[in-house]
C-alpha cells in the first residue's frame, strides 16, 4: 500500500513537471512567432521607408516627418488640430489620411507616405531633429505656425525656396471641401508666401481677417488676391496662433450688408454697374447732389478692409471712417 502511494505522488510530480514543461514551451513558440512577426514588420517597414524621400511615421506617442536625410520633426499627440480635436483623437480613429492632410496644414513642406509603427523602433538617420514648435492657450498646446519656417533652416540653408517670412493662416468657414488649401496655393504662388490651411470651428456668411504684424502695403497685396469681397476685423485673439495675419474665408451669401452710392452724375451710375459686375449685392444708386472735391468713400472702421476692397477696384483714394454706419458702406460720387 505505501508503495502505491509513492508512486501516486511520484506520477503527480511528473504530470505537474510535463505540465510546467509544456508551458515553457508554448512560451517559447509564442516569443519566436512573435519575434518573427516583429523582425517581418521591421523588415518591410524598413523596406518601404527606404523607397520614400518624404514620409510621416505615426506612432504610439507622436508623429515623426522625415525629410530626405536632413530633417525629422517630431509632432506629439496632445497637440490640438482645432479647439476640440486632438492629433491623438484622428489617431484613434485610424483616419490616417486624415492625420496626415491634418498635419500638412501647418508645415510648410508637406509629406504624402506614412507608415503606422506600433511595436518596433524605426532608427532615423538624419542630421537635424527637432520638436515642433508649440504654444499653450486656455491650457491647451496648438502648434506655432508662425514658429515652423525656423524648422527647416537646415533643409534649405537659410529659408524655404521662393519664400518670405510672411505667413498667412487661412480658416476656411464656406464650408467647401479643399477651398482655404486653394486659396492658399493661389496665395504662394502669386506672393510668394507660406500659407496653413484648415478649417474654422463653424461656418460664417462674412469673411473675416485678424492681423498681427504685417505691413499695410502686405496686407493690400493679400486681398487683392483672395475672391471674397465682405471682411470685417476680428478683434478677438480666440486663434491660437502668430502668423501675420489670418483669413477667415465666409460663405458671402445672404449678407445684410448695404453698399449706397450717392450722386447725380453718370460716373455714379458707372460706379453702380462695376460694382454688381462684379458680384456685390445690395448696391443701391441714390440721387445726391452734394458738392464734392473728389469721391470719397465712407465705412464703419471694422469694415476697413470691405472698403478698402471697393477703393481699389474704383480707384478711390479719399477714405473716412464714420462709426454711425451699421453694415453699410457710402460712396460719395462728386
Amino acid at each position: 500500500m505505501r508503495r502505491e502511494k509513492g508512486f501516486s505522488r511520484q506520477k503527480k510530480t511528473t504530470r505537474k513537471a510535463g505540465k510546467a514543461l509544456g508551458g515553457l514551451l508554448l512560451a517559447i513558440i509564442v516569443i519566436g512567432i512573435l519575434g518573427v512577426f516583429l523582425t517581418y514588420n521591421l523588415n518591410k517597414t524598413n523596406k518601404n521607408l527606404e523607397n520614400w524621400e518624404r514620409y510621416a511615421i505615426i506612432g504610439k506617442n507622436n508623429i515623426i516627418v522625415v525629410y530626405e536625410d536632413k530633417l525629422a520633426v517630431k509632432i506629439p499627440f496632445d497637440v490640438q488640430v482645432d479647439k476640440e480635436t486632438t492629433i491623438k483623437k484622428l489617431v484613434d480613429s485610424k483616419n490616417y489620411k486624415m492625420v496626415i492632410d491634418s498635419i500638412n496644414n501647418f508645415l510648410p513642406e508637406k509629406v504624402q507616405n506614412y507608415k503606422v509603427i506600433k511595436y518596433s523602433e524605426i532608427a532615423l538617420n538624419v542630421k537635424n531633429a527637432r520638436n515642433i514648435p508649440e504654444m499653450v492657450i486656455d491650457d491647451k498646446k496648438y502648434i506655432l505656425t508662425s514658429g515652423t519656417q525656423s524648422l527647416f533652416a537646415d533643409l534649405y540653408g537659410g529659408e524655404l525656396k521662393g519664400s518670405t517670412n510672411l505667413v498667412v493662416d487661412i480658416l476656411n468657414a464656406n464650408g467647401v471641401g479643399g477651398y482655404a488649401r486653394k486659396t492658399g496655393e493661389n496665395l504662394k504662388n502669386k506672393l510668394a508666401l507660406t500659407y496653413t490651411a484648415a478649417n474654422y470651428e463653424k461656418n460664417t456668411n462674412y469673411s473675416l481677417i485678424k492681423i498681427n504684424e504685417i505691413s499695410k502695403e502686405n496686407v493690400e497685396n493679400i486681398l487683392a488676391n483672395v475672391n471674397e469681397k465682405y471682411f470685417k476685423i476680428k478683434e478677438d485673439s480666440d486663434i491660437p496662433t502668430l502668423a501675420s495675419v489670418v483669413l477667415i474665408l465666409g460663405k458671402e451669401k445672404d449678407i445684410d450688408f448695404k453698399i449706397e452710392i450717392k450722386g447725380t452724375s453718370a460716373e455714379a451710375k458707372s460706379v453702380l454697374k462695376e460694382l454688381e459686375s462684379s458680384g456685390y449685392k445690395n448696391v443701391i444708386l441714390k440721387e445726391d447732389s452734394k458738392k464734392l472735391d473728389k469721391s470719397v468713400i465712407e465705412y464703419n472702421g471694422e469694415d476697413y478692409y470691405t472698403a478698402l476692397k471697393i477703393a481699389k477696384k474704383l480707384n478711390i483714394s479719399n477714405m473716412l471712417e464714420n462709426n454711425s454706419l451699421s453694415n453699410k458702406i457710402n460712396i460719395l460720387i462728386d
